[in-house]
């Protein structure tokens, strides 16, 4: 549907945000306060992985100093998306746009407009030059190196980082939510019975309470590093190559402040996930990349056996906070058809680091 803005149509238009938002926005990105906006009219978006709430592509039409233009913008509806307790997934990342793109090491979509509450974001469309399923050796490269710069920007300003109190803190003061949270998803998987490959495999689920009943121990390790920004869920498919070489990082909504080694895991274990042995380099390769470049550019380091063990507890911490509810309101069918995936990359790995470092039990 046309919408042209010179016709006001309040009963069709079609967008959360106002005429008056989008010129306002539009107006702050091209500096030029004579602009008025002529069209808006909804355009295809290519299918993408799913992603925190509702997204459409729409093309606008203005008119400014240098004449007649138009621009493609994406607009985003985060809803539904955060669990009780905790700041809006939407108002974090409006936030990160706001306050903190231009300290960020790293490029960022440009925020259009956005709803304070988190309710909505227009952002500028981009077209990343490759699918996420196509990265080659040195976008990997390019993207962990820009995560070490991201950390070593922030590393140690946690209490700085307070000063943004929509920043999830998951260790701290979101820490019960995410705990209480899991132990409700591992009751309605014994009540319910299912899904049957967690409620018919008694081992299994004598992990997921350990690490429900244990939460303090899971996190003690990571609690003691110190603290920097956190993307959240830095991985591929939240970040495009774009044909000038740079890469874009977007879908900050679970921007939170954190030890470091919660980042590099979500990357590498998203990826595998994703693309597992299509990937141009292994878990290894990454990991090793990153404490590389952190530790020449910082100084900062940590001795094998401290590592591993780092490791082990924010591959818990990350299962515990997300993948047991996301498991228990997961069908049957998904879960048989990613079986073997899902042990390999979550549900083995984690009951290693359990007995290693929970001890059997």
């Amino acid at each position: 549907m046309n919408r042209t803005a010179n016709a006001p149509d309040r009963t069709s238009w079609p967008w959360p945000f106002t005429l008056a938002d989008l010129t306002a926005g539009l107006r702050r990105r091209f500096h030029d306060t004579s602009i008025a906006v002529r069209e808006v009219e909804p355009v295809t978006m290519h299918a993408r992985r799913p992603a925190i709430g509702r997204l459409r592509a729409l093309r606008v039409v203005y008119q400014g100093r240098a004449g007649q233009d138009s621009c493609q913008l994406v607009v985003k509806e985060p809803r539904g998306t955060t669990r009780t307790g905790l700041a809006g997934a939407g108002r974090r990342e409006v936030g990160v746009y706001q306050m903190l793109a231009p300290q960020l090491p790293m490029d960022t979509p440009a925020l259009i407009a956005g709803s304070p509450s988190g309710d909505w974001l227009l952002l500028e469309a981009f077209h990343s030059a490759r699918e996420p399923d196509q990265w080659q050796v040195e976008d990997y490269r390019q993207a962990v190196d820009a995560l070490a710069d991201l950390h070593d920007r922030f590393w140690g300003l946690g209490e700085d980082l307070a000063a943004f109190p929509w920043l999830s803190r998951p260790l701290e003061a979101d820490f019960e939510v995410h705990v209480t949270a899991a132990a409700h998803a591992i009751e309605r998987v014994v009540h319910d019975g299912q899904p049957e490959p967690l409620a018919r495999a008694p081992q299994r689920m004598r992990v997921l309470a350990r690490l429900v009943g244990e939460a303090e121990r899971v996190v003690g390790p990571l609690r003691r590093q110190p603290a920097t920004l956190l993307h959240g869920d830095y991985w591929p498919g939240n970040i495009a190559s774009l044909q000038d070489g740079r890469q874009l990082v977007y879908d900050w909504q679970l921007a939170a402040v954190g030890p470091a080694v919660l980042d590099l895991l979500v990357f590498v274990n998203k990826s595998l996930w994703w693309f597992g042995d299509a990937m141009p380099l292994s878990a290894v390769d990454l990991i090793d990349r990153y404490r590389t470049i952190l530790q020449a550019r910082t100084g900062i380091s940590w001795q094998e056996p401290v590592w591993l063990e780092l490791w082990d507890h924010a591959l818990m911490w990350r299962f515990l906070q997300e993948w047991v509810d996301l498991l228990a309101a997961s069908p049957d069918p998904l879960l048989q058809t990613r079986a073997e995936q899902l042990d390999r990359v979550w549900l083995d790995p984690v009951a290693q680091a359990v007995a290693r470092r929970l001890g059997e039990g």
